[in-house]
């Protein structure tokens, strides 16, 4: 389509230089066709000049008048549809064009003027930020490594709005605000060219789901003290044989689920989060290795901000000299105990979602700024990710999910029973 535009356009020049380089040549034959001026005065009057004769006047002169005449007709009539033809291609090449050069500045901004990669690695592919902790009373704790999520799948926990708020006003006093409304140094156009970069940056699904199954993988590795690949494999496969038979005990006690995959994947979680399915437990376990997924940083997991400590390895003891205390922070994590977001334990999750179906909408779609969420109306700051797929209307983009849903359901069903 560039390429036409462009051929469209060198067209249409060729033929404005054409008319021009003609009128040019006839102003010149026309001047030295001009007679010498007689009589007593110095220069006669236009209207006094001899002329042509009518006979030639109206014969071969006029003839070649008019022929020049259609000519030009000709070519404006063929060169200017032809050129706004190439109109449409010209506007997109206009805005992909700008969105590159956007995308170029807004890496550089990435790379030099704002120096994210220094907490958010190369590319968005995350790593850690130097950050003082203190307690409740404002004393320093310690300065820790903290775990910066990756940014190259962004947009597919985030709304482009969400992100720029983000960058505005920073993030649980964490993330620092860039933005000129929060009282950072880049304003509203350096922005946007960040967010056209992470456009650019957002990975493949394939290489998304590579990320995260590897995450999974470690996790079960963990559980089973084995990195042996076939009995990783084989734990994994039992969990879907689980997951088919909460469902297939679901399709027998409602047969008018039949047909209904939708419902008897909702119907199979409700027995699997009331412990009524065989082997329950064993499915939370799994729950829990995505809960605490330690794939690119805690990117995908739920621990880096329901957990206080994880995101900066709290129960590991550093180097004294460089995080100033002595011994490890936590002696153990409380794992869902609530941090950035809200405490998990105790039934609240059964208080906030009536059903199992509802909690696992709530974690693939993640809260939007402005609506609150849940029975209790929480939330409304749209902190909270999104984990499923993410359509951007605006743009008629489809941002590929960060966790399946079976993976999403696995989460909910270790969550209801914290």
């Amino acid at each position: 389509m560039i390429l036409a535009a462009s051929t469209q356009r060198t067209i249409g020049f060729l033929l404005l230089a054409i008319v021009f380089i003609g009128y040019i040549v006839y102003l010149f034959f026309n001047s030295r066709a001009s007679r010498a001026e007689v009589g007593s005065e110095i220069e006669l009057a236009s209207n006094r000049k001899p002329y042509l004769e009518d006979s030639e006047l109206e014969g071969a002169k006029l003839d070649r008048s008019l022929l020049a005449g259609l000519a030009m007709l000709a070519v404006i009539g063929v060169a200017l549809p032809l050129y706004w033809l190439g109109e449409p291609g010209r506007h997109d090449g206009l805005i992909d064009k700008s969105d590159r050069i956007f995308a170029d500045r807004g890496g550089e901004l990435y790379t030099e003027g704002a120096n994210c990669q220094q907490c958010h690695g190369a590319e968005g592919s995350g790593g850690s930020a130097p950050i003082t902790i203190t307690d409740s009373q404002g004393n320093f704790v310690a300065t820790v490594a903290w775990l910066a999520p990756s940014l190259n799948t962004v947009l597919s926990r985030h709304s482009e709005d969400e992100v720029r708020h983000v960058l505005n006003y920073g993030r649980n006093n964490v993330m620092p605000a860039w933005g000129a409304p929060g009282g950072g140094p880049l304003t509203e156009q350096q922005i946007e060219y960040l967010i056209r970069y992470m456009r650019r940056i957002q990975i493949p699904e394939s290489e998304l789901r590579e990320i995260v199954d590897g995450g999974v993988r470690d996790g079960v590795a963990e559980h089973l003290g084995t990195d042996d690949e076939a009995a990783i494999d084989a734990w994994l496969d039992g969990i879907d044989v689980v997951v088919e038979q909460a469902r297939a005990m679901a399709l027998a006690a409602d047969e008018s689920l039949v047909g209904n995959s939708e419902a008897i994947r909702s119907a199979g979680l409700e027995l699997l989060a009331s412990g009524e399915a065989p082997n329950s437990d064993l499915y939370y376990v799994y729950g829990e290795i995505l809960f605490n997924n330690e794939a690119a940083g805690g990117t995908y997991n739920c621990a880096r901000c329901h957990t206080y400590g994880w995101s900066f390895d709290a129960v590991t003891d550093g180097d004294d000299s460089i995080d100033g205390h002595k011994g490890p922070i936590l002696e153990s994590y409380n794992t869902a105990g609530g941090y950035f977001g809200p405490n998990l334990t105790g039934g609240s999750t059964l208080d906030q979602f009536e059903t199992a179906a509802l909690h696992s909408d709530f974690i693939s779609a993640g809260q939007t700024i402005g609506q609150t969420y849940g029975r209790g109306g929480a939330g409304g700051n749209g902190q909270m990710p999104g984990f499923g797929p993410r359509a951007d209307n605006d743009l008629g983009v489809t941002y590929p999910a960060t966790l399946t849903q079976d993976q999403i359901d696995a989460i909910v069903a270790f969550e209801r029973n914290l």
